[in-house]
């Protein structure tokens, strides 16, 4: 995704946000001329989710403060879902169509994200979730997706959050229901990014026991192409059909062609713009069909 103005706003009130109460202002004001240099020097292939990893490392080493540990949150929140899991897999049977249920709540789970939210509220996200029951795919777009599934021989599904992984599960469920012939491949982050799922998470749930899962080798809040592992490259560029989870992998994939179908919740201004939404209102749109203005 091009970057743009908002975006950039965004790294920069970040970065101030996080010194603002730090005592030193000659260290502060040196600092932040140092962000506003590297993005005064864009490079072409920058997006979002690449250049807050490089200024969290950048906070770090000026700083001496570490990255915030999210393993007591992530854990805290993949036990939630994975206590609701039978009983959201029993809604997801007993609706009329159980593939967009699935893919419903997963996008639903898209809500649980550390990074792009100040608060993430328990109770915010199981009420999201009741409200999955009245919910619907795009029409449209969810029939070219069913029509592919049936002669495709690969997916690979990318995922983004801890907790949201767990309902990624219920739809990898689904899908080998569905189609038992289909090859399904699942890529987590390579490292720790902010609350992002990693192999802890997905052994954590269980989705390892389910289908191949494998890191792309990166840290990253994406799938930034240019640098992760050449294996997670090969399964990407070859697959049949892509479910790409979350805005980070949007934002480090749009424009890249491929037979992607994003699935990811508004959370922040520019989204809510970009595609005329509300917040929190859910994505289901493909790569190819998304207007040329986004």
């Amino acid at each position: 995704m091009r970057l743009n103005t908002f975006c950039l706003c965004c790294q920069i009130n970040k970065q101030a946000s996080m010194i603002g109460s730090f005592p030193d202002e000659k260290k502060k004001l040196a600092y932040m001329q140092d962000v506003l240099s590297r993005l005064t020097n864009l490079q072409e292939d920058d997006n979002s989710p690449s250049l807050y990893t490089e200024f969290q490392k950048r906070f770090t080493k000026t700083w001496g403060i570490a990255p915030k540990d999210y393993t007591k949150l992530k854990k805290e929140f993949n036990q939630l879902m994975m206590d609701l899991e039978e009983e959201l897999m029993r809604s997801i049977q007993e609706s009329s169509d159980p593939l967009e249920r699935a893919l419903i709540y997963s996008r639903i789970g898209n809500y649980i994200d550390f990074a792009a939210l100040s608060h993430v509220k328990k109770e915010e996200l199981l009420s999201l979730i009741e409200e999955g029951k009245r919910e619907a795919l795009d029409k449209e777009e969810y029939r070219h997706f069913c029509e592919e599934l049936v002669s495709a021989r690969s997916l690979v599904y990318l995922t983004d959050n801890c907790g949201e992984i767990v309902l990624d599960k219920l739809v990898i469920r689904i899908l080998k229901e569905r189609f038992p012939n289909l090859d399904i491949q699942v890529i987590v982050r390579g490292f720790p990014a902010a609350n992002d799922a990693t192999m802890e998470d997905a052994l954590m749930c269980g989705l390892t026991e389910l289908v191949p899962v494998i890191g792309n080798g990166n840290d990253v809040g994406g799938t930034w192409l240019p640098h992760i592992s050449e294996e997670s490259l090969f399964l990407i560029e070859n697959a049949d059909v892509i479910i790409s989870k979350g805005q980070g992998n949007f934002e480090t994939l749009h424009g890249c062609g491929l037979n992607i179908y994003y699935l990811f919740l508004c959370k922040c201004e520019w989204f809510m713009r970009m595609f005329q939404a509300e917040k929190f209102q859910g994505m289901f749109v493909n790569e190819n069909r998304i207007s040329s203005d986004c």
